[in-house]
């Protein structure tokens, strides 16, 4: 055992080997297993219906138009669809992994400098292994990550050019990157942009490039950028819907089901519920008690600029009552920066702070570890192939990692986020097959995939008001390769009719001796709907 504990010390290389083994297993194993849900049908909807009808300035719903979103990230799945030949959830679901991964390529550079190298890398494997991102938004086809990355990179551009004195690459580059944000969620994009930049060049002395040419040109190729979208979708339709949606969708501020109590209580419970969201590492805010440390940390500039873009953006977040934690996904790696500084000057001087954080680390470590034996037990997968022999080597892999970390101070964070990633494994092997299993969203899907593949090359139309969501939607019009609008009229003899009992009975003198083709379900309040066809 001595051994190993020595070859470890002398090549460091093992260790991020092995994460980098792990890693391919745990962010795309079982990817596109289960059905969409959340908001996925909703993004996959707009991109398909922009596939198939060619229009890619106007996004549309079922035909109609859809003003929430801007449609770059459209534009994406759009550009991963065609390059790879399908519409299938592990395609539409790639550009978030990708985008993760990006993410982590940001952050390493970003830091690398103030940091070293090791950490710089440490660091990013830390917010790729975070609770919320490992085990929920990882695996989902959202805009959030992708858009975090952008904003990200743009944070980390104001940084690295404002101590270059580069103000004309720092404005246009920083600027084109708030556009290219603007293009996927709308006017966030302008507060992180604005904040930003007043926070950091007040802070740096330089509040007067504010009011230099350099900044109108960061301005003007914002416009440019945004105009000409704007210019292309007024050539087929109005504006007149799209800013007001766009501040709908973007204000957060207020809460209309709300009250002043509700929003007392999320002041209070806001900075626990994100501590929770993004654990296990919110764990070294307790390092940042000790003013030492700070005193420490904060000489060093980019933790300066990372704490105060960190504290001024999240203020909003913090006073807004309809708050998501994936709103944050692009300051948090900021705040991860400090805390691995911290990490760093209180393991030198090993506090008491430092001494419990290092054994809430090894408590965590040896959890996760022995968490993976559920599996072996758990009426849902105990008898699944191979859950023996694969819980039977993540369990060694990660105990072993656990031990190691009680072992070897230094490799602690290292020997973590191998037990995370050894957890996501396991999750992706055999929780995500039992929720399959278990769950009614595959047979919602498979309902769908029937009636589009009934209704191919038929012209089909949603009856009346017939309940439609997004994921029938998507799964019929990928299937049958049309866009599924509705219709009050029943003028088209050789059409198909996807309706609901009430709205069938509003229709039944119009469509005669109709036939039934398929029931189906869809998960909307658990809605049944029938296909049908008028007898020819």
């Amino acid at each position: 055992m001595l051994n190993i504990f020595e070859r470890l010390k002398t090549h460091p290389g093992i260790i991020l080997t092995a994460i980098a083994i792990l890693l391919p297993f745990a962010l795309f194993v079982n990817l596109g297993l289960m059905p969409l849900i959340s908001d996925e049908p909703t993004r996959a909807i707009v991109t398909l219906e922009m596939l198939i009808s060619g229009n890619y300035i106007n996004p549309t719903i079922n035909g109609e138009f859809y003003y929430n979103k801007p449609p770059l990230f459209n534009w994406i799945l759009a550009a991963y669809t065609q390059m790879s030949g399908n519409m299938s959830e592990f395609i539409l679901r790639l550009p978030t992994v990708v985008s993760l991964l990006l993410m982590g390529l940001v952050m390493f550079l970003m830091s690398r400098k103030s940091l070293g190298r090791n950490n710089a890398l440490i660091v990013s494997l830390m917010w790729i292994t975070s609770a919320r991102i490992l085990f929920w938004d990882s695996f989902q086809g959202l805009i959030d990550i992708t858009y975090a990355m952008v904003t990200l990179t743009s944070f980390a551009v104001l940084f690295y050019y404002s101590q270059k004195r580069n103000w004309m690459a720092l404005f246009v580059l920083t600027y084109a990157l708030a556009a290219c944000g603007y293009m996927m969620k709308g006017l966030p994009s302008i507060a992180f942009q604005g904040i930003s930049l007043l926070v950091w060049l007040t802070y740096e002395k330089n509040f007067r490039k504010l009011f230099s040419w350099q900044h109108i040109a960061g301005i003007a190729i914002f416009i440019l950028i945004t105009g000409s979208y704007y210019f292309a979708y007024l050539q087929t339709n109005s504006l007149d819907d799209v800013f007001a949606t766009l501040f709908d969708q973007s204000n957060r501020i207020s809460d209309k089901e709300g009250s002043l109590l509700s929003w007392s209580k999320h002041l209070i419970m806001f900075p626990l519920e994100m501590s929770y969201e993004f654990a296990p590492w919110t764990i070294l805010l307790l390092l940042l008690i000790d003013k030492r440390v700070r005193q420490v940390i904060f000489k060093d500039k980019l933790i300066i600029f990372s704490s105060l873009i960190f504290i001024s953006n999240i203020i909003i977040y913090w006073i807004s009552a309809d708050m998501r934690p994936r709103y944050l996904f692009m300051l948090f790696p900021l705040l991860y920066i400090v805390l691995i500084k911290a990490y760093n000057v209180s393991s030198d001087s090993r506090t008491l702070l430092i001494k419990i954080v290092d054994v809430i680390i090894i408590v965590l470590a040896f959890s996760g570890s022995f968490s993976l034996l559920i599996y072996l037990f758990w009426a849902e997968t105990k008898d699944m192939t191979g859950v023996w022999v694969i819980i039977g080597t993540l369990f060694i892999i990660s105990a072993s990692s656990a031990f190691i970390a009680l072992k070897m101070p230094g490799n602690r964070l290292l020997m973590l986020i191998i037990v995370m990633l050894s957890v996501r494994i396991a999750f992706n092997t055999f929780n995500l097959p039992a929720r399959y299993n278990s769950y009614p969203d595959a047979g919602y899907r498979q309902g769908e995939i029937v009636a589009g593949q009934l209704v191919k090359g038929k012209s089909t139309f949603i009856l009346g008001d017939s309940p439609f969501n997004h994921d029938a939607s998507f799964y019929i019009s990928r299937e049958s390769g049309q866009i599924i609008t509705r219709t009050r009229e029943i003028s088209d003899n050789e059409a198909y009719y996807i309706t609901d009992e009430k709205n069938l009975v509003n229709f039944a003198d119009k469509l005669n001796n109709y036939e039934v083709l398929h029931e189906f379900t869809i998960k909307l309040n658990e809605t049944r709907l029938l296909l049908i066809k008028k007898p020819l």
